[in-house]
């Protein structure tokens, strides 16, 4: 073979080559999920050798009117306080109150009295040892401030005083076991401020913390720098590994106008983490260039049973309604992946509620049945009974607000389900001030709402007949009130893990409410972040320190 046809050879061969990996970096732009070569020119080229110390994590914000997070309206500047502050106590992954700033804490015989004693080697960014000074100077900024979204946190403090450096003391007004969980808002340094008009100081644009992450710089209508606390109090890994935590060196959160789309900055490159939308899942879903974590989100959906209905004051016909209405088919139908079922407005997977399974489970079955052993007969296709002398027949009427297409959608659905068992329910469709006015004037037979739990699994506000803000059910036993004051008066954690118990028993047995689902939520992120992603409800960024951004 001549040398001219050789390098011939050669060239076309090398040629068929380059294009090959062409057509196969086009293919890489395709965001089909057939796409099976998105590691040829993605983020995963850099090899991962584990933890270091460098990189950028790029996060996204509305332009924030301080960032003082106290005060803030900003729920973004909220959320991204724990990087550079922290709380007296934190939640864990199972909604349990764990030490932070505060190493432990005592609670007085009478559940008044909570001392909270604080870990002795912690610095402020600039040195200055943190005491109780701090934590003194925070829960009057809070008190003080009049629209300060942690005012719930402390609305039940009657007083509270520095004991020493090291020590604090505050007295509730009445008992309340969750308090350790209520100490979860930023401490902020009362000397940074040094006597300054907390509401008005320059000082809210800038931040003062003793978390893992240091402010660096404020560009209005640009961004926010922090970087890496190298002297962080808890940067000592038990591993003893060599690197300090956290691992990523510099967070820059990028301001954005309400008007721009935060998915279009995550598209684009320009933030590496996103929550969103429930909307947009379907857009994300199957992606190989990213991550998607879903968590539940506070949002519980549920139908309300007025109980002076002479129907629905029946225990049976409620408890055949749980067993006919299938949430398991209303979730994978009507919203898959979107919800989890849940009985009660307690979180599931949680230390209090350590369960994701209900108590009715669909049974069409035994909802005929218990309807049956009622004494109601079918006639012409309708169930009745005979109630106060009166044959009545089993008809009831649902209001679910109109502007809420997916409400809507779920209430057809369980009209469907009861009409299998007999039962014909008519769903009106109103505006939601129409709606709102009829469940305060008692006005209704069924009503589909919903409300947003706190970070608090204190379920009083629904099932209590003396301070339940949303029992609109018009539910009231004794027993149940019994249980939830001694919930609040327990500092035991098993004891009152065995109140929920039986509370949970007769609530299922009463059945004041139908519990529906949890929506829930999801992050997403980049696939040059590692590490462990387990955000939810009280923390998107749990376990953050431990993440981290190989280097090529």
């Amino acid at each position: 073979m001549s040398k001219r046809l050789l390098f011939l050879i050669m060239t076309v061969c090398i040629s068929m080559i380059f294009s090959s990996c062409s057509y196969l970096n086009i293919r890489d732009n395709d965001n089909s999920e057939e796409n099976e070569y998105n590691f040829l020119d993605s983020e995963d080229d850099v090899i991962d050798v584990g933890p270091v110390k460098a990189g950028v994590l790029k996060l996204y914000s509305t332009i924030p009117d301080m960032l003082n997070p106290i005060i803030t309206n900003n729920k973004y500047v909220r959320d991204y306080s724990v990087f550079v502050y922290e709380s007296l106590v934190t939640l864990d992954k199972s909604q349990k109150a764990v030490p932070l700033l505060a190493k432990s804490w005592k609670v007085s015989e009478d559940g008044l009295t909570w001392t909270f004693h604080l870990e002795e080697n912690v610095m402020w960014h600039d040195n200055t040892p943190f005491t109780a000074e701090d934590v003194e100077f925070t829960l009057n900024a809070i008190i003080n401030s009049p629209n300060s979204s942690y005012k719930s946190n402390v609305s039940n403090i009657a007083m509270f005083s520095v004991v020493d450096s090291k020590t604090v003391s505050i007295v509730l007004k009445s008992p309340n076991s969750f308090t350790a969980e209520l100490m979860t808002f930023p401490i902020l340094p009362k000397h940074y401020y040094n006597g300054e008009d907390f509401a008005t100081s320059e000082k809210n644009n800038s931040q003062m913390g003793t978390g893992p992450y240091k402010f660096v710089e404020y560009n209005p209508g640009q961004y926010i720098k922090l970087k890496s606390n190298d002297d962080w109090w808890r940067g000592e890994q038990e591993d003893n590994s060599e690197l300090k935590l956290p691992y990523i060196a510099e967070i820059d959160i990028l301001l954005y106008e309400k008007s721009k789309n935060d998915v279009e900055a995550f598209q684009g490159g320009d933030v590496d983490l996103l929550t969103i939308d429930r909307s947009l899942w379907t857009k994300f879903n199957g992606r190989k260039d990213i991550t998607m974590k879903k968590y539940t989100s506070n949002k519980f959906e549920y139908i309300a049973f007025n109980l002076s209905n002479k129907i629905l004051k029946l225990p049976e016909v409620r408890q055949a309604i749980a067993y006919a209405v299938d949430k398991t088919k209303i979730i994978n139908d009507i919203m898959p992946g979107e919800a989890i079922a849940s009985d009660l407005p307690l979180m599931p997977d949680t230390w209090l509620n350590d369960t994701n399974a209900v108590f009715y489970n669909a049974d069409r079955e035994k909802a005929k049945k218990i309807l049956e052993e009622s004494g109601w007969k079918e006639n012409n296709g309708l169930l009745y009974n005979r109630i106060n002398g009166v044959n009545t027949a089993l008809k009831l009427e649902m209001l679910v607000n109109e502007d809420n297409s997916l409400r809507v959608k779920v209430a057809e659905e369980i009209q469907k389900q009861l009409k299998e068992i007999g039962i014909e329910l008519n769903v009106k469709k109103v505006k939601w001030e129409d709606e709102m006015k009829s469940i305060e004037k008692k006005r209704f037979d069924m009503v589909f709402i919903g409300c947003q739990v706190t970070s608090v699994p204190d379920i009083s506000f629904m099932y209590s007949s003396e301070t339940g803000q949303l029992n609109v059910s018009g539910y009231k036993n004794p027993e149940v009130d019994e249980y939830l004051k001694n919930i609040m008066l327990e500092n035991n954690e098993e004891a009152k893990k065995a109140h929920y118990v039986k509370l949970k028993e007769l609530i299922y047995q009463d059945l004041p409410y139908l519990g529906l689902y949890f929506y829930n939520d999801a992050v997403i992120y980049s696939k040059k972040i590692k590490g462990e992603f387990s955000p939810n409800l009280w923390n998107k960024y749990y376990d953050f320190t431990r993440w981290y951004i190989p280097v090529s």
